[in-house]
């Protein structure tokens, strides 16, 4: 089947490359270090491993990738009035699509091929929360941090929790949770225990991670309605590369940036 889709893919790009078809694909204009660097609409010469891992699926097409940056609110209202052809977005599990995602062939989205995301939450380890701690219910009367305009800390508050996220990265939300500003805080990231050394790091034992998850939800790269309708192998192409790649590539770029930083 790999070779197949790897002869697909060729096909493909000898169909595009002719054309050469430009594909907009929007990520947030906040600095979110090894991920997104620099803020504003620039694009910087090295722009980060998330920004990397979009170009990366984009050129498997035989496609040249135009990456735009804007601020997070402002990416679900381009993606769905067309602005722009593809953008990273973060579903809970059930949750209705706004946008063009891979579906299975009974029509369902197809979490296959989607990067698979696990929110987690650190708690000061001088509270002493057993192992067993459930977090959709402690936290339902306590205060969560989460980055600032994540699709994360939106989510939880539309569920009803109380999130505090003034704050743009996740050191200053440690240092909330230290000063007990917040009871908690939560982040997704695509292995539970991926950011554990960057947490360590910069706050030792002081910290700990709860094993139970807040929630599960799934990264996809969707595609704008229009598109995906005017393009349609061509999507499929992108996330077919998307499920075999995305996962794997990520990581070796976060290396090649040579940092550990939590996301």
């Amino acid at each position: 089947m790999k070779v197949l889709a790897s002869a697909a893919l060729l096909a493909l790009c000898g169909q595009v490359c002719a054309s050469d078809c430009v594909v907009r694909v929007a990520y947030p204009d906040r600095d979110r270090p090894p991920y997104y660097l620099g803020n504003g609409p620039a694009i910087p010469d090295v722009p980060g491993a998330g920004a990397e891992l979009l170009r990366q699926a984009v050129h498997a097409t035989g496609c040249t990738p135009a990456l735009v940056r804007l601020p997070p609110a402002r990416i679900k209202l381009a993606l769905t009035n067309g602005s722009i052809d593809f953008a990273l977005v973060d579903l809970r599990d059930n949750e209705t699509p706004y946008s063009a995602l891979p579906r299975t062939a009974a029509g369902l989205p197809d979490t296959r091929r989607g990067m698979r995301l696990t929110a987690v939450v650190y708690v000061r380890a001088v509270d002493g929360l057993p192992a067993s701690t459930v977090p959709g219910d402690y936290f339902r009367n306590r205060i969560l941090a989460s980055n600032q305009s994540s699709s994360l800390g939106d989510q939880l508050r539309a569920d009803g929790y109380k999130v505090d996220d003034g704050s743009a990265d996740a050191s200053s939300n440690m240092e909330k949770l230290m000063l007990r500003r917040v009871d908690g805080f939560t982040i997704a990231v695509s292995n539970p225990d991926a950011a554990d050394a960057a947490v360590t790091a910069r706050q030792g034992a002081n910290l700990a991670r709860l094993p139970i998850p807040l929630r599960t939800s799934t990264a996809w790269l969707s595609a704008s309605t229009a598109y995906h309708q005017q393009h349609r192998e061509q999507v499929e192409a992108v996330w077919t590369w998307w499920s075999d790649n995305s996962t794997r590539r990520l990581a070796e770029l976060v290396r090649q940036y040579g940092k550990v930083v939590v996301p």
